[in-house]
């Protein structure tokens, strides 16, 4: 699951014109970003791991054959343990074993950083937004800076999020991307509207990272 090749070279153009043409018509400065995940949950392969070899142990014992190999016997718990650590690495089998609220916690904590580390915070108006997907937890998350949320209620995101991750649920994510894109330029039209001396403070680009 790589940030870098979810989307072709065409799909990342489509969505860079699709800033370019929201920022047009705003102040704002929108930097959409994909991540293929938002935390390593290690505990989730170190679990597997100990339930592994814990199934293998029973399984040495309960099939043991005194007449057998005793090192046929020994490699059922190793075995046991691969299987369980290579399952809980496949990202189907690990999304479901991770709390929800650790994955509420991880996907915030990287919008925060990815905020912070693409200059979101250094507009000259305070107008920058980040617009988040996380590939492995399957999670949209949209980050306003303070000039945006002292005029726009919080909850109006939320509908960029629907929008963004049920298009990825589709299987259409560069369409999503492009709708999202194009209604956030909207909503920011309304409240910060593109001044003659405008200049673009950020990349207009598609930003990925694993």
């Amino acid at each position: 699951m790589q940030a870098e090749k979810f989307f072709t070279t065409e799909e990342k153009e489509r969505i860079r014109q699709a800033v370019e043409a929201a920022e047009k018509r705003t102040s704002g400065e929108i930097v959409p970003t994909i991540v293929a995940a938002s935390g390593r949950y290690a505990e989730v392969e170190l679990g597997g791991l100990i339930v592994g070899l814990l199934v293998g142990t029973a399984g040495a014992f309960f099939w043991a054959d005194p007449w057998g190999l005793i090192e046929m016997q020994l490699a059922w718990p190793p075995l046991g343990a691969g299987l369980g650590f290579i399952l809980c690495r496949i990202p189907a089998i690990k999304r479901r074993l991770i709390p929800k609220r650790r994955i509420d916690e991880a996907v915030h904590v990287r919008s925060l950083a990815a905020f912070t580390a693409h200059g979101l915070h250094y507009t000259r108006a305070h107008t920058g937004i980040l617009i988040l997907a996380s590939l492995l937890e399957h999670r949209v998350e949209v980050l306003a800076d303070r000039g945006i949320n002292e005029k726009v209620q919080p909850g109006t995101w939320d509908e960029i999020v629907k929008l963004l991750t049920t298009g990825l649920k589709s299987g259409d994510g560069c369409a999503a991307f492009c709708a999202a894109i194009e209604r956030c330029g909207e909503i920011l039209a309304t409240h910060f509207q593109r001044p003659a001396d405008d200049r673009d403070e950020l990349a207009n680009k598609l930003v990925t990272e694993e």
